[in-house]
């Protein structure tokens, strides 16, 4: 990917890089999981957010994800991107599988390359939901009441007074309880190198929560805080050269984080099963703000703030003293 011609190698930083030249393979595979795969697997596979039961091992090297819409909008993303520049910044796919009447789509599982990592899922964007969800004007009292058990206080007297409002005040609600409407991006989950997951992070929306979390996640080491502002800035480059980026609205897409004590780091984006092909004519920025009929939808915005609070993380001295000259980045 090289955006500032460095070489990250020499600072022991996995880059998620693959050559991949010629055709997609596919593998030849029946069934997911079988237990020699999994006696023999580096690491076991761990979900961090969305649907439970909806990701399962397959080979030695990839995973199954399951497909829960009719359409096979991920399926298409990935074979794109395939072909694409932005290629580095995704996992690898392989091929989509039909099984016991259930669709799947085959990609590589991106915790091979590492030694019980570190792991944390961040929902891009200031907008997770399509257009096409909020464009119904019609009033909901089902709605008025779950903004309510979330937060008395939220409606505005006309709003208490009809006990309705519509799905896109609903929608822009929830966006407003976590940092999506203000910086972008929300930490859906996070899963420390020898603990539990913890996925209950929806609501976290200040900088000093935001600053304690990613704190944590890099645990004082500056080595994999530089890496990984470095490998951000990588991804944001990509993504602004990238064909299929700058044409697609990316809705409810993540950035999938990783390091473990071998300071290994990676950034990939993950999940394409709302990512749409804009109009033609329609310029989408990925930074402006929305409104209804304009595509945009923060992604690029919300990857500026991730990487600015990731440099921003003040490291103990007493520890970065003890690193050696040869781990630590150059400024970009």
């Amino acid at each position: 990917m090289g955006v500032n011609g460095h070489s990250i190698g020499m600072w022991n930083c996995f880059r998620g890089i693959h050559k991949r030249k010629g055709k997609k393979t596919a593998l030849d595979l029946t069934a997911p999981a079988s237990d020699a795969i999994l006696k023999n697997r580096k690491n076991t596979w761990i979900q961090l957010a969305g649907h439970p039961g909806g990701f399962a091992p397959a080979g030695p090297n990839t995973i199954w994800k399951k497909r829960y819409t009719k359409d096979n909008n991920e399926t298409q993303a990935y074979e794109t991107l395939m072909e694409d520049t932005a290629r580095d910044i995704v996992p690898m796919f392989y091929r989509e599988v039909e099984y016991n009447t259930e669709y799947f789509i085959e990609i590589e599982d991106l915790l091979q390359h590492f030694t019980d990592p570190s792991i944390m899922d961040v929902k891009m964007g200031t907008r997770t939901f399509l257009e096409s969800e909020v464009s119904n004007t019609t009033l909901r009292k089902d709605l008025y009441d779950k903004m309510v058990a979330l937060d008395s206080t939220a409606p505005t007297a006309e709003e208490q007074q009809r006990q309705s409002i519509t799905k896109l005040r609903y929608m822009q609600f929830r966006e407003r309880e976590s940092s999506t409407a203000e910086f972008g991006f929300r930490i859906e989950a996070l899963r420390m190198s020898g603990e539990t997951p913890s996925s209950n992070l929806k609501r976290v929306k200040s900088k000093e929560q935001i600053h304690g979390i990613l704190s944590k996640f890099i645990n004082n080491r500056r080595i994999v805080q530089q890496s990984l502002v470095h490998r951000l800035k990588e991804v944001r480059q990509h993504i602004e050269d990238s064909a299929f980026f700058m044409t697609h609205e990316l809705i409810g897409c993540s950035i999938l984080v990783m390091h473990d004590k071998f300071e290994k780091c990676g950034v990939w984006i993950i999940d394409f099963s709302k990512t749409n092909l804009i109009e033609d004519g329609c310029e989408i920025t990925h930074r402006l703000p929305w409104h209804l009929g304009n595509h945009e939808d923060g992604f690029l915005f919300g990857l500026d703030n991730l990487m600015q609070f990731f440099s921003d993380i003040e490291i103990k001295e007493e520890l970065t003293n003890t690193m050696k000259p040869s781990q630590t980045i150059p400024d970009s």
